[in-house]
């Protein structure tokens, strides 16, 4: 047992021996192996500064190729704006004495285009406008320009004249000089338009102002001039584009001074006017501002709310056996749809009138017959006294009631309308007061009389 044992200590003691002597060895290899590691981290540190060194070179090679390569787009860049301007320049040029050529032998519609060629040249010159030789050829264009407004509203004088209905090649003319207002400034063409429709201003105003002709009851005279005018200008007008719509425009200027001269013509009156020549002065303007306003387009007619409105009173005073309630209750109903339609009405009517004279928004109802709304207080009186006269004819009252006012409002709905109203108050008033006279006294539950009023109830 005991040599079991020492044999086992001795195995035991040869392993530790052998387990030191290793590791011994291991630890002088680990030092080894440490100092390898620590050399081989030092190569490469050294390696990466030489990485980075060469990267730092090659960055800077790189911007001084770059560096020159900008120098080089940029200055193909400004060669090529350079060579382009100068093309430019050189078409500018050459399109400027082409077209001062044309302009000398009136070619408007060589001229027409070759003058959009310019403006579009010029566009590109905005920024070197301060160059003495880009300066010098903006001059030349601005006095070209001169000179062809000259010439064109020259050639227009002759508009009118028989010559001109005579001459086709002068037709054709004044028709390519169009082109060429269409192409200056928008101002040309409104001053070339103003001349044109002032020319046949000028005529009518020689003819109906302090003349004979000049009267409240020859007012028909005029719309039948301005309409002989219109016919006989048609074939002519027809060298102006139709998007200058000078029929329109001239229609407008025509209303408006005619408006002016009747103004005066009723102020300056002495004495009332004779009913008969005012309502058929007014009947004759109404049917001329509706013929414009079909011819021109001005929106919803006046006679189709008319006509509605009439045919509506047709009816009620047609069916006199419905009760007062059932005619209230139909135009309760009614009433709010019509403020909706009014109130629409009135702000397409503003937004109308912001239009340039261009658009299709003037509206021509109105424009002259609004002059006679302040001079019909004698129409009024007329109807009243009409009324009046017929007061004793009490079943006919009604009837004269309703055409009276159907006569009112194909005249007028203003101030005039409502003044008739008030006529219709102080009649009706004066026919309850009749009727009261007849009925008899004393009764029981034949008459009511609201105490204080002038209301009247039968039963």
């Amino acid at each position: 047992m005991m040599q079991k044992i020492r044999s086992d200590i001795r195995h035991v003691d040869a392993q530790i021996l052998a387990a030191v002597r290793q590791q011994s060895n291991s630890g002088s290899k680990a030092k080894e192996d440490l100092a390898a590691a620590t050399q081989a981290i030092k190569e490469l540190m050294n390696k990466i500064r030489e990485i980075k060194v060469k990267a730092e070179q090659s960055e800077t090679m790189v911007q001084e190729i770059c560096r020159d390569i900008k120098k080089l787009d940029f200055a193909k860049k400004h060669i090529t704006t350079t060579v382009t301007a100068l093309h430019r320049l050189a078409m500018l040029v050459s399109a400027v004495e082409q077209l001062q050529q044309l302009t000398s032998k009136r070619q408007y519609k060589e001229a027409a285009g070759q003058l959009e060629a310019v403006n579009q040249l010029c566009s590109h010159f905005e920024a070197y406008r301060d160059i003495p030789k880009i300066s010098e050829l903006r001059e030349k264009f601005k006095n070209i320009k001169q000179a062809l407004k000259s010439l064109v509203f020259s050639d227009f004088s002759s508009l009118g004249t028989a010559r001109l209905k005579e001459d086709t090649n002068l037709m054709q003319q004044l028709a390519d000089a169009c082109l060429v207002v269409d192409a200056l400034e928008p101002s040309v063409k409104e001053e070339l338009i103003k001349t044109v429709c002032s020319k046949e201003i000028t005529a009518y105003q020689q003819i109906f102002e302090g003349t004979e002709v000049a009267k409240l009851d020859k007012a028909e005279r005029r719309y039948a001039w301005i309409k002989r005018q219109l016919r006989a200008n048609e074939e002519i007008w027809q060298i102006f584009p139709s998007s200058w719509r000078v029929p329109y425009l001239l229609c407008i200027q025509f209303c408006k001074v005619t408006r002016a001269q009747l103004t005066d013509i009723l102020d300056g009156l002495k004495e009332k006017p004779d009913v008969g020549a005012l309502l058929q002065a007014l009947q004759r303007t109404l049917e001329f501002e509706e013929e414009l306003a079909e011819r021109f387009g001005a929106g919803t007619g006046r006679g189709k709310d008319g006509e509605s409105d009439t045919e509506e009173l047709d009816g009620d005073l047609e069916h006199e056996s419905r009760s007062a309630a059932e005619i209230r209750k139909k135009y309760e109903k009614q009433l709010p749809a019509r403020d909706r339609k009014g109130t629409q009405h009135s702000h397409g009517s503003g937004e109308a009138r912001e239009l340039s004279a261009y658009g299709a928004g003037f509206n021509f109802r109105g424009i002259i017959s609004s002059c006679f709304e302040q001079h019909l207080a004698v129409y009024v009186e007329l109807e009243e006294k009409t009324l009046m006269d017929n007061l004793e004819k009490l079943v006919q009252v009604f009837l004269i009631i309703k055409r009276s006012l159907k006569r009112c409002s194909a005249l007028t709905r203003n101030q005039t309308l409502f003044n008739l109203f008030k006529v219709f108050q102080r009649i009706l008033r004066a026919y309850a007061g009749k009727l009261s006279a007849r009925l008899p006294r004393g009764g029981t539950g034949i008459v009511a009389t609201a105490t204080g009023t002038d209301q009247i109830k039968c039963y």
